[in-house]
């Protein structure tokens, strides 16, 4: 009986040391891709991975029901002005200058380049890096930024207009947003992205960065 009480319990031990294994690799995974892209468009990679977390939770081929798709749940309207952005003649050629591989000869579509998850990192990135352009000189750009990114910049303009946005506390914003959806995303992006700093989330992401730009990605 005993014998067997043992064996029972050393199964479970063995069952949760493996599944604690197997989640940490899933979240963990993508660290030196979301390191190099963050920090290729100035952004923190612990914010972009509180990001990929609360968008796809580090699935490359997850797919809404508002057509965002990949790692950072980018948009085709997104993609489109990334692409028209790089002065490329086509969306397979900057996919190709990019990650520095060559092009298969077919403009590939819209979902199947977004799963690569080097693609929907930088996009993604560009993308966020260009709403903190938009909101730069607010006090607090950093809940605008994740509101427009999750709900669009038109209605971060019908809850806080600019110079509204120039006085109002981040808690003040977050409470006008009447969208529950993305009143919950900014406040749950900002919560992991603060853990995500404490613990040094990111490996390697104390002093020097120990992660290389994949080939292609500081073209753009």
């Amino acid at each position: 009986m005993r014998k067997a009480l043992f064996i029972s319990i050393l199964a479970c031990l063995v069952a949760a040391v493996g599944a604690l294994a197997a989640l940490r690799y899933w979240t963990h995974r993508y660290d030196p891709l979301i390191a190099a892209a963050a920090r290729h468009h100035g952004l923190d990679p612990a914010l972009v991975k509180a990001i990929v977390y609360e968008e796809s939770f580090f699935s490359a081929r997850a797919h809404s029901s508002q057509n965002a798709v990949g790692l950072m749940q980018v948009r085709q309207v997104v993609a489109q002005e990334w692409f028209e952005a790089t002065r490329s003649r086509s969306l397979s050629e900057a996919v190709a200058e990019l990650t520095g591989r060559p092009s298969a000869g077919r403009e590939s579509g819209f979902d199947e380049t977004l799963e690569d998850p080097v693609v929907s990192l930088h996009v993604g990135c560009w993308y966020l890096q260009s709403l903190f352009s938009r909101y730069g000189p607010e006090p607090d750009s950093l809940a605008f930024a994740l509101a427009a990114y999750n709900a669009g910049p038109s209605n971060v303009e019908r809850w806080a207009s600019a110079p509204d946005r120039a006085r109002i506390s981040r808690e003040e914003f977050i409470a006008r947003i009447d969208f529950p959806a993305t009143r919950s995303y900014v406040q749950r992006v900002i919560q992991r992205y603060d853990g995500y700093k404490r613990a040094g989330e990111i490996i390697g992401q104390t002093g020097r960065s120990t992660f290389r730009l994949p080939p292609g990605l500081a073209a753009l």
